[in-house]
């Protein structure tokens, strides 16, 4: 073999290991891959890898990490769940650096045979969106995406923070960053957590447990979570359900609720109407 045939096989080895590292490797959990539950991550540390649950499977991340790769030829999600459950105990979630990528996104297949999709999230948890660059795309990525109708995230705690957009001329700018939670359709039900973005409801329901109050001129949510946590957010979309807990009230503030102001008006008009009658009829 001539020095130039061998030199032309290393390039194409070395060309064919960096698009391999590049694109990453994609898991599946369900389906066709033979696995069985229960499923379950445990200390393991998947880089450069799409995990997919499908097909009525459960997965568990019990502890250890999952990072998408920097590619999106074989998608951005760190984890996709389609018409499965996916329950995130403790470790870490990474959309594709560079792409945008989603940390978590849920789905449910129309006409599937298996029930809806759904996600678990737990105090030990953190997920991230890809951050982007410029010459791939400039809008960050989701920490959590809901895709469908049927599909329902129950978030009880953890950390979700939104990856990074960029400018033409500049990256990190809040403007193009992706969000913490994006409701597109389907249902998320929030009792706890910290969300370093803003909190999406394009067409679907959110629905806050806590001491929590909604500004819709401010467009923010505020208050103490049921996990005891403070949440301080942009909300965009429909108005959110809120479900009022006062035990996780401070003390100054557990007999306020968001209906209060308006029942405790009703209240004073009620009675004062009242002592205008008695002192009509005393004065007769």
């Amino acid at each position: 073999m001539t020095i130039a045939k061998r030199s032309m096989l290393m390039v194409i080895s070395v060309l064919l290991s960096t698009i391999l590292a590049v694109q990453g490797e994609r898991v599946w959990f369900g389906g066709d891959s033979g696995t069985t539950d229960p499923n379950v991550i445990d200390g393991q540390d998947y880089n450069s890898h799409n995990i997919f649950v499908v097909d009525g499977t459960k997965l568990t991340l019990q502890s250890g990490s999952i990072t998408a790769p920097d590619s999106g030829d074989d998608g951005e999600d760190a984890v996709r769940v389609v018409n499965a459950d996916f329950h995130a105990i403790s470790g870490k979630i990474s959309g594709g650096q560079g792409v945008g990528g989603t940390g978590v996104a849920i789905t449910t297949a129309r006409n599937s045979e298996y029930p809806d999709g759904t996600a678990t999230f737990e105090a030990g948890v953190e997920v991230y969106g890809g951050d982007a660059v410029r010459e791939t795309t400039t809008q960050g990525g989701d920490a959590i995406q809901v895709l469908q109708g049927g599909s329902t995230v129950t978030i009880n705690g953890g950390k979700f923070v939104p990856g990074t957009g960029c400018t033409i001329k500049v990256c990190g700018t809040p403007t193009s960053d992706g969000v913490a939670l994006q409701v597109i359709m389907g249902e998320a039900i929030i009792k706890g957590g910290t969300f370093e973005g803003v909190l999406s409801n394009i067409n679907g329901k959110i629905e806050l447990h806590g001491c929590v109050e909604y500004d819709k001129d401010a467009g923010k949510i505020t208050g103490v979570m049921l996990d005891g946590s403070d949440i301080d957010v942009e909300y965009s979309g429909s108005k959110p359900k809120i479900v009022y807990v006062t035990d996780v009230c401070p003390l100054n503030d557990q007999t306020h609720t968001p209906e209060s102001s308006g029942g405790r008006v009703a209240i004073h008009v009620l009675l004062m109407s009242f002592s205008f009658i008695l002192s009509m009829i005393t004065s007769q």
